[in-house]
C-alpha cells in the first residue's frame, strides 16, 4: 500500500509546503496599513488682498476708463467727476488688474496699490490726457 501511496502524499506535501511559502512571503512583502484621513492641522495664516484702482486729475469735460477686475472682467465706466476709487478683496494668493483712462482736460494720474501699498502710479500731462497702469502679479 506504502508503494501506491507515497506518490501522492510526496504530492499533497509539495503543494502544501509550496502553499505555506507563498503566503508566508505574501505576508512580509504587504504593505503597512495606509491612513485614509489625513490628520487635522492648523489653518494657515492668510491675510485678504485688497486691489484699489484711484484715478485722478482734471477732468475736463469728461473721460473714459476701463478697467480688469481680480477675476480677469473688464468694466468700462464713464467718468463725470474725480477722484474716483474702486476697492475689490480677494482671498487668492497672487492678484493682477489694470486701468486705463482718457479725460478731455488737461492732466490725468491713476494708481494702483495692493493691500495700501502703491504697486503702479502713472500721470500724464496733455490736452486730452490719457494713462494706464498695470499690476502684474502682487
Amino acid at each position: 500500500m506504502l508503494a501506491r501511496a507515497w506518490l501522492p502524499l510526496v504530492i499533497v506535501v509539495a503543494l502544501a509546503l509550496g502553499g505555506l511559502c507563498m503566503w508566508k512571503v505574501h505576508q512580509s512583502s504587504a504593505p503597512g496599513p495606509v491612513l485614509a484621513v489625513n490628520p487635522p492641522q492648523a489653518p494657515e495664516e492668510f491675510t485678504p488682498k485688497r486691489l484699489t484702482y484711484e484715478l485722478f486729475g482734471d477732468i475736463g469735460s469728461g473721460g473714459l476708463l476701463d478697467y480688469i477686475d481680480i477675476d480677469g472682467h473688464p468694466h468700462e465706466v464713464e467718468l463725470t467727476d474725480l477722484p474716483w476709487s474702486h476697492t475689490e478683496t480677494t482671498t487668492l494668493t497672487v492678484v493682477s488688474g489694470s486701468i486705463s483712462a482718457q479725460v478731455h482736460g488737461g492732466q490725468v494720474g491713476c494708481r494702483m496699490l495692493v493691500n495700501d501699498v502703491v504697486r503702479d502710479e502713472q500721470s500724464a500731462t496733455r490736452q486730452d490726457a490719457d494713462v494706464t497702469c498695470r499690476v502684474k502679479s502682487a
